[in-house]
């Protein structure tokens, strides 16, 4: 007999489809998981939508990589985990006879308990909605994490959608100064309420020159999370230049005086669909920088991300702004790609499967 659940299904670019799939079977080293709310990735989402990373090939499938979810089985030889344990998850074993990428939105799932796609256990007594935003979270915590800041930089975020906020707040959390740029003003407004130093709406006209008057010669961080190439090229612009790139007299200096630590850092945090071309003499501070281009989460970052999540340092309602039934996720979608300002996150409720 086959075990029937709820998926959302991307069918085609722009085509979305809450289909009933069959759930694969849960191994002796598997673990079985009843989904309570997942939380869309909306950049790698959209993209996915509209067929990019891949998609055009694969499509029908199942999108997705933020779970928080219920154990309801545990395979014989599993341990470590309990049927009742409440977990964060992410990449869960494909289901029969269609695509995955990455396979999240379902209403059941089987994972493996090896391996960096093996759930994170969430503290005993955790309150499910305090905790999805921990997976996303941990993405923006290794760039941020990898620059290493230090309390009294200067650090600027291209693009505040989910992954550019966390990536502010993390910056934040550290004790920097945060300015943050985006098109859209409600996500700056809503940067602004918990916290960061400055925002510049990116629509002004001299929104570049805003964003030099909060610095001095640059930002000691710039995190690019636009994904687009003007924002990839502003952000060379706007790292902080060592004192012989801007000062009046010209002198050489050792190299081991802006070595390393010293250095100013740019992290990319986005995925491109074109190639960027840049002159690194015009583009680059000086004589060094450090670029950065952390490319996933391991366990380590996301066991951080819930520990902030637990401690109330990341605060999953400063990021949550819209929670929708799975059952409506064709119009929730949509609403998403069309409308940025009205929609800056997306969390699916799964309780009425």
């Amino acid at each position: 007999m086959k075990n029937l659940i709820k998926a959302i299904v991307f069918e085609g670019p722009g085509q979305i489809k809450v289909s009933e799939l069959e759930l694969g079977p849960c191994s002796d080293e598997d673990v079985a998981v009843r989904t309570l709310y997942t939380m869309v990735s909306t950049g790698t989402e959209l993209r996915v939508l509209g067929g990019h990373y891949g998609a055009s090939e694969n499509f029908p499938l199942v999108p997705g990589y933020v779970v928080i979810g219920e154990i309801t089985a545990v395979g014989s030889k599993v341990k470590g985990f309990q049927v009742g344990d409440l977990i964060s998850g992410r990449n869960p074993r494909a289901l029969p006879g269609i695509k995955s990428q990455w396979g999240g939105q379902a209403s059941h799932h089987v994972y493996v308990t090896k391996g960096e796609d093996r759930p994170v256990l969430l503290p005993a007594g955790a309150k499910p909605m305090d905790y999805i935003v921990a997976e996303i979270a941990a993405i923006s915590l290794r760039g941020v994490v990898a620059a290493n800041p230090k309390p009294g930089e200067t650090a600027i975020v291209l693009g505040q959608g989910v992954i550019g906020a966390f990536s502010a707040a993390w910056l934040h959390q550290r004790g920097c100064r945060v300015i943050v740029a985006d098109f859209e003003q409600g996500r700056l407004d809503r940067a602004l309420a918990w916290g960061v130093m400055a925002t510049v709406n990116m629509k002004n006209a001299d929104a570049q020159e805003r964003i030099q008057r909060f610095c001095d010669g640059g930002a000691d961080i710039v995190v690019e999370t636009s994904g687009t190439s003007a924002g990839a090229k502003m952000a060379y612009q706007l790292i902080r230049r060592k004192p012989p790139a801007y000062s009046g007299e010209y002198r050489v200096e050792p190299m081991t005086l802006y070595s390393n630590s010293n250095w100013s850092r740019l992290v990319f945090q986005a995925n491109y669909l074109e190639d960027i071309s840049i002159n690194p003499f015009s583009c680059f501070p000086g004589e060094g920088m450090v670029v950065l281009t952390p490319m996933d989460h391991g366990i380590e970052d996301r066991q951080t991300a819930i520990e902030a999540c637990r401690t109330g340092s990341i605060r999953a309602s400063d990021f949550v702004q819209r929670i929708a039934r799975f059952s409506d996720a064709p119009e929730a979608y949509r609403s998403l790609r069309d409308d940025k300002n009205a929609n800056f996150s997306l969390i699916y409720d799964w309780a009425e499967v």
